[in-house]
């Protein structure tokens, strides 16, 4: 079991994820057949501590992401979009927020659009409720989910042709706020995207 331990600042009353589980699947090697727990200290100050992930870039980066690689968080302890792929076009994105601490909720907007221009097939939504939306623009080709989080995780879960490239925007009260992406990646746990738009491609099919 591996853990990494970091001190920061986020959102004016936000944390990370205070612990953020990968769950070996298919698509990672041996070396990660347990678990990684990012645990992280809670720390409320002038914002001293706060480790800058760098500017965020204006043109879209590629990365990959892990076939059968998945992210577990406790509801309500941590700020954070997560994005699974669960391989044959299977895809999930799903949202968390540190409202047990902050007492506030998060709205979240994600919008994902297959860079081929192909269809997004069988969207369905997963745990939203209230005014929370998950709609299809008319083309096929673009997904929105708005959801507001708060002790329990929200999401989407859609279709793509296997190994179909995605583009990943997203919003946090809306801002753009690509630090609080994560997925994992050539067997590693990214925290924080380098661009926002993000652009995603399955290890495998």
């Amino acid at each position: 079991m591996l853990s990494s331990n970091r001190s920061v600042k986020l959102r004016s009353l936000a944390l990370w994820p205070s612990v953020l589980t990968l769950v070996a699947g298919v698509g990672l090697g041996a070396a990660l057949s347990g678990c990684i727990i990012v645990s992280d200290d809670d720390v409320y100050d002038d914002g001293s501590s706060y480790v800058d992930p760098g500017p965020v870039l204006d043109e879209p980066i590629q990365v990959a992401i892990d076939t059968g690689a998945t992210l577990e968080a406790t509801p309500g302890d941590g700020v954070g979009m997560f994005v699974e792929y669960a391989g044959e076009g299977r895809w999930r994105v799903w949202t968390a927020c540190d409202t047990k601490t902050s007492e506030v909720a998060c709205a979240w907007d994600a919008f994902v659009t297959t860079l081929d221009g192909s269809e997004i097939e069988n969207l369905a939504s997963e745990d939203i409720e209230g005014h929370d939306i998950v709609e299809q623009n008319s083309r096929g080709d673009t997904i929105h989910l708005f959801a507001t989080t708060s002790t329990d995780f929200d999401g989407m879960t859609f279709e793509t042709k296997p190994g179909t490239r995605i583009q990943l925007e997203m919003y946090l009260d809306g801002l753009s706020q690509p630090r609080f992406v994560y997925w994992i990646g050539d067997a590693v746990l990214h925290e924080g995207a380098p661009t926002n738009p993000l652009d995603l491609k399955p290890s495998v099919p």
